[in-house]
């Protein structure tokens, strides 16, 4: 497998695609076509001349998959909240992948919409060792207002479908902070609410690290009663009336909306600290009538027990994790081809008010070893206890290797 990446934040669409295909072109084989291109843009872009831009360098038949995010990242390009997209163009050199896509995913759709995606997935053999990247469309405007698509009920359908959940990662597609949604493109075809699988297979392998930067501040506390989205009370109190107690004047009820993370330890409750165990739950707003925190995913279900996280400021953690993952993959006689990374949108330090980006870490880190592409995502999708699960507040470093 070879990969060439391309990056740019030329605000006229068609230029932006040619300068980018181009750039992958000359760091990948320098040839023509290739076997597929994987492709990220902001809502300003115009998805159909990026689409013919790309075409034009790679050839008409050059499959293209990808959509929307809020930024991207390249080795020594990154950026979000503007005009910038970025692509892998893809030899697979003998590497496999299996693709499938559904559409018609809107918010009470999921579960179904996963169910026809795994059934199509066990058609093209996929296994339960199978790398199965998920990029699906996060945001349903289709009822006037904004609802957010559910991955753990796309989840659960998938599993349904397929009869296990795979080696999963993959990410939420928008478009911008407001969660604007963008077209999707999924080989030849541009479309609108679809979930895209890709499963690689072959002598392909992607080895996946999770960094959250958040750590429990508190003990654990229990979901007494909750709604689908909507947390609405905590250890038999009303959700808010819990949270303002606890939090006090540090953080107020209107604060709590992108900012509040509250972390599910999968592990071993009172055993040491250890992020791989936890799924982080970010708040995307409050209920006063009800008196409840509406959260990412409803997975917070009565029962849930919990802690309320703080985010680290400092990102120091990032690169002992990501030269761990490079070298047992090397140590495992497997050469490094490919690192994609799945940055939540909250993290960039624009939005979040840090001091360092953690896109300049991952590069920093991945430096010249393999070319990098980056998708800033309103989701993203990784195993935490060998499940893969949506995750906030997340970075989710995937790296590709074939044997040496």
């Amino acid at each position: 497998m070879r990969v060439g990446v391309g990056f740019s934040d030329n605000p006229d669409s068609f230029a932006a695609g040619r300068q980018a295909a181009l750039e992958a072109l000359s760091g990948g084989a320098g040839r023509v076509p290739c076997d597929l291109v994987l492709m990220f843009m902001t809502a300003r872009h115009d998805d159909k001349a990026l689409r013919q831009s790309v075409a034009a360098v790679f050839g008409a038949s050059t499959p293209i998959y990808g959509g929307g995010a809020v930024g991207a990242i390249t080795n020594d390009r990154f950026g979000y909240a503007g005009d910038q997209m970025a692509l892998a163009a893809i030899w697979l050199d003998g590497a496999k992948v299996d693709i499938a896509a559904e559409g018609e995913l809107l918010q009470g759709n999921e579960r179904e919409v996963g169910a026809r995606l795994g059934r199509k997935l066990a058609e093209r053999g996929i296994e339960p060792g199978s790398p199965l990247l998920l990029l699906y469309d996060a945001v349903d405007l289709t009822r006037g207002d904004m609802r957010l698509v559910m991955a753990t009920r796309l989840l659960e359908g998938l599993e349904q479908g397929l009869g296990f959940l795979p080696d999963l990662f993959g990410a939420g597609l928008q478009g911008d902070h407001q969660c604007t949604p963008t077209p999707q493109w999924t080989g030849q075809a541009t479309v609108e609410h679809h979930a895209l699988a890709l499963g690689f297979g072959g002598d392909l392998r992607v080895d996946n690290v999770i960094m959250h930067g958040c750590r429990p501040i508190t003990g654990y506390y229990t979901v007494t009663g909750a709604e689908e989205q909507v947390v609405l009370e905590i250890n038999g109190e009303p959700a808010l009336t819990f949270l303002d107690r606890i939090l006090g004047a540090g953080l107020r009820p209107e604060e709590y909306p992108f900012f509040l993370i509250l972390g599910v330890n999968k592990g071993d409750k009172w055993g040491e600290f250890d992020e791989n165990n936890y799924a982080s739950r970010l708040c995307l707003g409050i209920d006063r009538e009800r008196g409840g925190i509406v959260m990412f995913e409803p997975d917070m279900v009565a029962g849930t027990e919990f802690q309320i996280m703080y985010r680290s400021l400092d990102l120091g953690y990032m690169a002992p994790r990501i030269e761990h993952l490079f070298t047992s993959v090397e140590n495992a006689g497997r050469r490094p081809v490919f690192a994609l990374y799945i940055d939540c949108a909250g993290r960039a330090a624009g939005h979040a008010g840090l001091d360092l980006e953690d896109a300049v870490v991952v590069q920093n880190t991945v430096g010249g070893r393999v070319p990098l592409l980056g998708a800033y995502t309103g989701v993203e999708i990784a195993s935490v206890r060998g499940r893969p699960r949506g995750l906030d507040w997340t970075g989710v470093f995937s790296l590709f290797s074939v044997p040496k």
